[in-house]
């Protein structure tokens, strides 16, 4: 298990989102979707969508080879297209960095059924947190006493 399976944000969890393959500017999430993830027309919310899409791009960015630090890092613009429609309840998401920077990286991710089909695409720009900069990252104590405050 990896630090961010250990301490992935409980609205992840909630959501029921699965972390299938994580590196160095490479994420794939998978979900089964719920009755309550979908919209009057029992489809998958576009907000579901956007959920998905804004945990995988953020993902590739993140990632951390040690085992004993964290990355994280605040979405600060993610533009989102919807292009088709779901024709199962399994979705995945595969995410990727596409430029990037000290503070500020950029990726892009897309949503597809267990059909392939394409269902919507984002492109992120996503600053680190503080401490967070360096593929590093920072020491799980440093990371909890940032969020006890």
């Amino acid at each position: 298990m990896t630090v961010f399976q250990a301490l992935e944000p409980p609205f992840n969890a909630l959501l029921g989102f699965k972390v299938d393959e994580w590196e160095k500017g490479h994420a794939r999430i998978s979900v089964s979707v719920k009755p309550e993830h979908g919209n009057s027309h029992g489809i998958p919310h576009g907000g579901f969508l956007c959920s998905l899409l804004d945990v995988a791009t953020a993902l590739p960015g993140i990632y951390c080879p040690h085992p004993d630090r964290i990355r994280r890092a605040l979405t600060l613009s993610l533009n989102t297209s919807f292009v088709g429609q779901a024709t199962s309840k399994e979705l995945y998401a595969v995410g990727k960095i596409t430029s990037g920077g000290y503070k500020i990286f950029h990726s892009s991710a897309e949503v597809f059924d267990s059909n392939d089909r394409l269902l919507a695409t984002g492109h992120a720009i996503l600053k680190y947190r503080k401490g967070c900069e360096s593929s590093d990252g920072m020491s799980l104590d440093e990371w909890h006493a940032l969020v006890e405050k």
